[in-house]
């Protein structure tokens, strides 16, 4: 493990895999809301003696904590995409990379290539652009654990809850504007994503493509890591 200081934030992070970037093109994976990095790692065994790969905990999550204590939480999915951004291509010094994101870490993807030309590939999974790509049972549940947090005066929580409910707010233009090559994963069983919404984004991109995964849900790059380590071998 590793930590670089972005943004006021101790990032933590890890590099597996091939460690000289410049033989391979790395891939950055960013996981979903409240998480960490640890849900990368089954998917990541069979793939790292052949790639490298970026692997980081997004703020206020897993092991990424405010460089100085006390700090006032402040999350949002566009400073995760600035910590992210600067940790490749500042810290790390990439030149060229891919990335890979599930839920969260997929909106992140999609608004870190918006603004690097470096990004070359993404591959999103569970994404959705804006809160209406949300199905109503996954807002209930989002609502309910907004007022939890609240609740227990858990100003983390709250602000990862509140997120979701008011972010990401990409329009067909913003889509139309990602230039890399882009592959849309959705699981048949996603209870937190509509489908359509899914496939529109894949649509609206003009390199994009969508790949459904049968029997999989929300969570495949946990219970499906085997069949994705497989797609992601072909795709990169």
């Amino acid at each position: 493990m590793a930590r670089a200081i972005i943004n006021g934030q101790s990032i933590n992070y890890e590099i597996v895999g091939v460690k000289d970037f410049k033989l391979r093109t790395p891939a950055l994976l960013l996981h979903g809301n409240g998480e960490s990095m640890k849900v990368f790692s089954t998917f990541v065994q069979p793939l790292a003696a052949s790639r490298g790969f970026v692997l980081m905990d997004s703020r206020f999550q897993g092991g990424s904590i405010p460089a100085e204590e006390g700090e006032k939480p402040r999350i949002s999915y566009e400073l995760m995409a600035d910590d992210a951004l600067k940790l490749m291509e500042q810290e790390l010094g990439v030149m060229e990379y891919d990335i890979i994101g599930t839920s969260d870490g997929a909106i992140t993807a999609l608004l870190m290539a918006l603004r690097s030309i470096r990004v070359r590939k993404l591959i999103l999974i569970g994404v959705n652009s804006d809160p209406s790509g949300l199905k109503p049972k996954a807002i209930r549940q989002i609502k309910r654990e907004l007022a939890a947090a609240q609740h227990r005066h858990d100003r983390i929580g709250f602000e990862l809850n509140r997120m979701m409910l008011e972010e990401p707010k990409l329009k067909n233009s913003d889509l139309a504007s990602v230039i890399c090559e882009t592959t849309v994963v959705y699981g048949q069983k996603d209870d937190a994503v509509r489908r359509e919404h899914a496939s529109a984004i894949a649509d609206a991109i003009p390199r994009g493509s969508f790949v459904e995964m049968k029997n999989a849900g929300h969570d495949l790059v946990v219970t499906h890591a085997g069949e994705l380590a497989e797609l992601v071998r072909s795709l990169l």
